[in-house]
């Protein structure tokens, strides 16, 4: 079963990002943490689901997809190998998902989310585990902000003005979660 799919305006939509130092771009920033630290995969998913309308209008963009897991560099050869042997559960599942949707390991760009429970649990479990060390990037064009998931149990949210949604999102925030 499909799980993402390719969109067809695959490049990041915000100018005012900088893609390589998020701290950089010019915008403000907020960061959003969980309240209980137990089950942190299970508990990131449930903040997803409350803060972002269960992923209604959300995009996926990574410039890298896939190498996103640790596990498929040698570091001491510089050389990647996407062979499902030899990898962790979390590597294969996640290469797994990329090969159904038919998204290339070169691919650089943004992704739909068909199945946002199965995404977020491949996913995360990547992030949290340390296999992955950094979230792709979880944007809204349309309210002007772009998100990620940090493996400690929190996601950092960027924005250009805090408009209906981002202070809907900070409301929510704020009453069901810990906003700094």
């Amino acid at each position: 079963m499909k799980i993402i799919n390719k969109i067809t305006h695959n490049n990041f939509p915000f100018d005012w990002v900088n893609l390589d130092l998020y701290s950089e771009s010019k915008a403000g920033k907020k960061e959003i943490y969980l309240i209980k630290n137990e089950d942190l995969v299970e508990e990131l998913i449930i903040l997803f689901y409350t803060l972002f309308n269960g992923g209604k209008g959300i995009y996926v963009y990574n410039d890298a997809w896939g190498d996103f897991c640790l596990d498929t560099w040698n570091a001491s050869k510089d050389t990647y190998d996407y062979d499902l042997e030899g990898k962790s559960d979390e590597t294969r599942e996640y290469i797994t998902m990329l090969k159904v949707a038919g998204v290339e390991i070169e691919y650089s760009g943004s992704c739909e989310c068909l199945n946002w429970d199965k995404f977020l649990h491949i996913v995360l479990k990547c992030i949290v585990s340390q296999l992955a060390p950094f979230s792709p990037i979880f944007y809204d064009e349309k309210n002007d902000f772009f998100f990620y998931f940090h493996h400690s149990g929190s996601i950092g949210i960027y924005y250009t003005k805090k408009n209906k949604e981002i202070n809907r999102i900070f409301e929510i925030a704020k009453d069901e979660f810990d906003l700094r």
